[in-house]
């Protein structure tokens, strides 16, 4: 499929109405949109609901209209896309408070920087407390409890990237969050489910310190007042605070007083990194995403041994193509699994993984079967991304995280805040190069990535989904790249997911011929409603400047373009 014409995007009637702002909207109103809105949506992500918009300059692409609301605001008041993208994830830190929060474990962004004319990336992954303790350390302490929470690092990366790219201050682009988490919006079914699967493990301080009030019911407004003083106080104190003062002495008593091991010099020497991002050409584009411990190496990698085959000469999304990409997939993986752990403790061969010789061998590799698969068992994930791109062309994917559903299900009383369960995503065996350790940062799934065809920018994509991530972006790269994709198909193509092993999971929209054809070759194939989580991208026409939007979201959230 061909990009799309502007009239066909226009009649889709995708475009919001430039106007109006989410905080004139009355609650009641609100509410029964929402609910109606989320009725005709599945609780899973669907690769079927899409949203979809061309024609603007300046724009947003995530989950949700509120977010989307609040980044075009901020970029009508003259903020660049950094200033969006850091307003539409306090949005979201505030309304999916089950997959990522100011107290999340971390996130990871990838920007173009048009003044500069260069690419940055922010990773604010969390660390191993450096008391941590591996003789009290097993699976069930990594994922809930005390004992799961490293040092939150969504907050983190907002701070610097204002710092480094924004031109707003934390207040401002803090509105919009405030205002919904201390006036309050409707709880949706798919919350409300969240919600008793929490209640069901959550200590008791952590309940009282969550539900002050009580479980809000479907359709209540819930308020969060704790959530908004803590905004207000980080607007007034800067966010620098919740680091270096009270705030983190409050976490950590509660913490160390039920187990955990994180300590105030956890929180006072924490800070988010900036570095150049890895790169790799791929069919005359540049592609940039962030390094280690972020994933990308692996979507890299993957295309790096694809473009050693000729895809023009295959069907788009046909068999020959998936079953080369799963090939393509496994030996990335296999990578993985034995190099991949926090730079600032293990050496990871990312030049040779990123080379020629390395993608020609793995190409070898696949031609004469050779193939071997992976063992590593992945894990959920719920976790947001948003892409903005600005009048002047910045263009910012930023992906942010808990973890699973309410990560470590810890709250900290007086702060409304839901901590992540960053230590959950170290593997256990002592010879991985993932295993924990104190003040290591565990490797993760998310791989915002940036697309420039001569030195422009071209396109922004993202997208949740945990493991999932990895390979969903590789796809929709292809699909740029290889398919000549437009944001719709980009985001809505079948998608397929491996590891190195079966079963082989594929999207609802797998054609029979493809599961068929993939059977033939040995593999046992499942399908899902969806693989990976509600993609989000954003392209730009060099020529005329305009953009095409589209995020994988239920009704006609998420795409704003102006």
């Amino acid at each position: 499929m061909g990009r799309s014409t502007r009239r066909e995007f226009l009649k889709r009637g995708a475009v919001l109405a430039a106007g109006g702002s989410s905080a004139a909207i009355g609650l009641g109103r609100l509410s029964e949109r929402l609910l109606a809105a989320d009725a005709s949506a599945t609780n899973e992500p669907s690769d079927s609901l899409q949203n979809f918009a061309t024609g603007g300059r300046q724009g947003i692409a995530c989950v949700r209209r509120e977010p989307a609301e609040a980044a075009r605001d901020i970029l009508r008041q003259g903020g660049n896309a950094v200033d969006a993208a850091c307003s539409a994830l306090l949005v979201l830190f505030v309304i999916e408070p089950s997959m990522t929060g100011v107290g999340g474990y971390g996130g990871t962004m990838v920007m173009y920087d048009a003044k500069g004319g260069r690419v940055r990336t922010i990773d604010s992954t969390t660390r191993a407390p450096r008391r941590f303790d591996l003789s009290k350390f097993d699976a069930k302490s990594a994922n809930h409890g005390y004992r799961a929470v490293g040092v939150p690092g969504n907050l983190a990366g907002i701070i610097l990237a204002l710092h480094q790219h924004g031109t707003m201050p934390f207040t401002g682009v803090a509105q919009a969050a405030t205002g919904l988490a201390e006036n309050g919006f409707p709880v949706l079914p798919k919350l409300s489910k969240e919600f008793s699967g929490l209640v069901t493990d959550i200590d008791p301080t952590s309940r009282r310190a969550y539900f002050p009030n009580g479980v809000p019911a479907t359709g209540a407004i819930w308020k969060q007042p704790d959530l908004a003083r803590l905004l207000k106080r980080l607007g007034d104190e800067g966010p620098e605070s919740f680091y270096k003062g009270e705030i983190a002495a409050i976490i950590c008593k509660q913490v160390q007083a039920n187990g955990g091991r994180l300590a105030e010099d956890d929180f006072h020497d924490f800070e988010a990194t900036s570095s150049e991002p890895l790169h790799i050409t791929y069919r005359g584009y540049d592609l940039y995403t962030p390094t280690l411990p972020s994933a990308g190496l692996t979507s890299l990698s993957t295309l790096k041994t694809l473009e050693q085959f000729d895809l023009s000469k295959l069907e788009p999304w046909g068999a020959e193509y998936y079953a080369l990409l799963v090939d393509a997939m496994t030996l990335a993986w296999g990578e993985r699994d034995r190099y991949f752990g926090d730079p600032d403790f293990v050496k990871v061969p990312i030049e040779r993984l990123l080379s020629e010789e390395n993608a020609k061998a793995n190409a070898a590799k696949i031609r004469s079967g050779d193939v071997p698969p992976a063992q590593k068992v992945s894990e959920a994930s719920h976790t947001v991304n948003v892409v903005v791109a600005d009048k002047d062309q910045n263009i910012v994917s930023w992906t942010a995280t808990h973890g699973n559903d309410f990560g470590s299900h810890v709250a900290i009383e007086g702060l409304g805040l839901m901590l992540g369960h960053g230590m959950s995503r170290f593997d256990s065996p002592p010879s991985s190069p993932n295993y924990p350790a104190p003040r290591k940062r565990p490797q993760h799934n998310m791989s915002p990535v940036v697309v420039l065809k001569d030195g422009k920018p071209v396109a922004g994509l993202g997208l949740p989904g945990g493991t999932k991530i990895v390979n969903v972006t590789t796809q929709m790269a292809s699909n740029f790249i290889d398919f000549h994709a437009d944001a719709e198909k980009i985001v809505s193509a079948p998608r397929l997911h491996t590891e190195g092993r079966d079963p082989v999971q594929v999207s609802a929209k797998m054609s029979d011929e493809v599961i068929a054809a993939l059977e033939k070759k040995g593999h046992k194939v499942r399908r899902f409603p969806t693989v990976g989580g509600n993609a989000n991208a954003i392209l730009i026409d060099q020529q005329s400047g305009e953009l095409q939007a589209a995020a994988g979201a239920p009704a006609d959230h998420g795409v704003i373009l102006f």
